[in-house]
């Protein structure tokens, strides 16, 4: 029997978070898939639209009080009943605050929508009403997500997501492409999503749902405000390229529809990335020290250019190879698209585990007045770059933001920590390795499919044996994926405790 209050240590949250991640990822570009071969290439622009306006609406309601909760809730974990009652307080006031937040923002989304269309052009009443029961029931479960988070039921963070993405896709190919409800039948099935997801976080919680009791208040608020800026801001990044090339400049839900599916692969590896730095956040906040904190980050950062850097790679070399796969003959646009947007990815994937280090560690401040900074340098290469070169211009654009806001966050990290030098024998081999993978790669490049497909698959098996070979994967994670595998069903006493 699922029991989802299982709480978890640091490497076995990770497992857990990163192949939660990866089935949802495979499930979600599927469906994205699907969607581009069910329905007209303007009705995939506008479903892309669609999902990020809820995106955007999504980063804003998880972008101040979860987090602080999180946080919070993290470091009452060992402490005694005066924790647990400060942390049951910070919960109301979370829960109260966002709601306010998520109730403003749906009726903001109707009153412009209806009154101007400019959200979503063509949208009527019942696809706006939708969209804003979504924003309200995801502002409950972004306060929920962050409860759960901060108390590492891990377990229950990847059951939840893998609920929610069944559903929508499940209900999203019954009601578009059996129903043939569109564009509607898609913002149907992401509500409905939402509130599964919200009823099983709920059950996750159980007694750690707090009962009527004093609120936190200002306090609240006023740790949660910086944290709100900086996330907010960062959400901003990611939605400010689709929502700026798809509104007024001409390029039609068409263009978009392509930079979408260019997006969609270029940015994948984000949510693995992004599960290992949320794994990691709970326990770099319950650092006893600033040296202990850096180890945890350390920990998860060494895998941006074991793992992340080297799937970026195969966008780089071989996009065509890629989007021929998935994507219909009229998304073939989509590949020199994709090399571009990979550039600005592996910014962002820097960038959100500095962002997420620096929260964990109280530096809300230092990440709410440098972000702002990365999004206005966006927010001007895309006013001047895509009335110029279109999806070009705004995967640059996205790319100069990102990698501003790299630079500001290190910046900000570095003024904390000081995280030494690389070896140069580590260096050098791992520059091997990538090498090893690009050499085949490039062959790849210059042979038809399928031959192109089976070499990049054997240029990403060459690379990962190299990596171990070269001693570049520490052993401790080595020879814990060797017990794990011998033992899959018997998790340690330090990686199972219940509350």
């Amino acid at each position: 029997m699922i029991d989802l209050k299982v709480k978890r240590a640091a490497g076995a949250g990770s497992a857990v978070l990163v192949g939660g991640i990866a089935i949802n990822a495979v499930l979600n570009y599927g469906f994205g898939v699907t969607l581009a071969w069910l329905i007209p290439q303007d009705a995939f622009g506008a479903v892309s639209v669609l999902l990020s306006v809820l995106l955007l609406a999504a980063t804003v309601l998880a972008s101040g009080f979860p987090w602080a909760l999180a946080r919070t809730m993290a470091r009452a974990e060992d402490g005694g009943p005066a924790a647990r009652a400060d942390a049951d307080s910070s919960f109301r006031a979370a829960l109260l605050g966002n709601l306010a937040l998520g109730t403003a923002l749906a009726t903001g989304l109707v009153v412009v929508q209806l009154t101007t269309g400019w959200v979503l052009p063509g949208a009527g009443p019942w696809l706006t009403a939708l969209m804003a029961a979504a924003v309200v029931l995801i502002s409950v479960y972004s306060v929920l997500w962050g409860a759960l988070h901060g108390t590492r039921c891990f377990d229950a963070i990847g059951l939840t997501q893998l609920a929610e993405t069944l559903v929508k896709v499940a209900g999203g190919l019954v009601l578009v492409g059996l129903c043939g409800f569109g564009v509607p039948g898609v913002a149907a099935a992401v509500l409905a999503s939402i509130a599964v997801a919200v009823w099983m976080s709920c059950r996750a919680l159980g007694d750690r749902l707090p009962a009527r009791g004093p609120v936190a208040g200002a306090r609240a608020f006023a740790t949660a405000a910086p944290m709100a800026v900086g996330t907010i801001g960062f959400g901003l990044l990611t939605t400010l390229d689709i929502l700026v090339l798809g509104g007024g400049h001409g390029a039609g839900f068409a263009a978009v529809a392509v930079y979408q599916a260019a997006a969609v692969l270029a940015r994948a590896p984000v949510l693995l990335s992004s599960a290992l730095a949320e794994a990691m956040f709970p326990f770099i906040a319950r650092g006893r020290s600033r040296a202990e904190a850096h180890r945890w980050f350390r920990a998860g950062f060494r895998w941006v250019p074991l793992a992340f850097v080297p799937l970026q790679l195969v966008l780089l070399i071989t996009p065509g190879s890629v989007v021929g796969l998935l994507f219909p003959a009229s998304y073939l646009a989509a590949a020199d698209l994709a090399r571009a947007i990979t550039v600005g990815t592996t910014g962002l994937i820097v960038a959100d585990m500095l962002l997420k280090a620096l929260l964990a560690r109280g530096l809300a401040t230092a990440v709410a007045t440098r972000v702002p900074f990365a999004v206005a340098a966006e927010l001007v290469a895309l006013l001047v770059l895509v009335p110029r070169w279109g999806g070009t211009g705004a995967a640059a654009a996205f790319a100069v933001g990102t990698w501003t806001a790299a630079a500001l966050l290190a910046s900000a990290y570095l003024r904390q920590y000081w995280p030494g030098w690389v070896q140069v024998r580590t260096a050098v081999r791992w520059s091997f390795a990538m090498g090893l993978l690009a050499l085949v790669l490039f062959a790849a490049a210059l042979v038809p499919r399928p031959a192109d497909l089976l070499l990049i698959a054997v240029g990403l098996a060459v690379y990962a044996a190299a990596v171990v070979a070269l001693r570049l994967v520490p052993e401790a994670d080595l020879a814990a994926l060797r017990a794990r595998l011998r033992r899959p069903a018997a998790p340690s006493s330090g990686d199972r405790r219940h509350g």
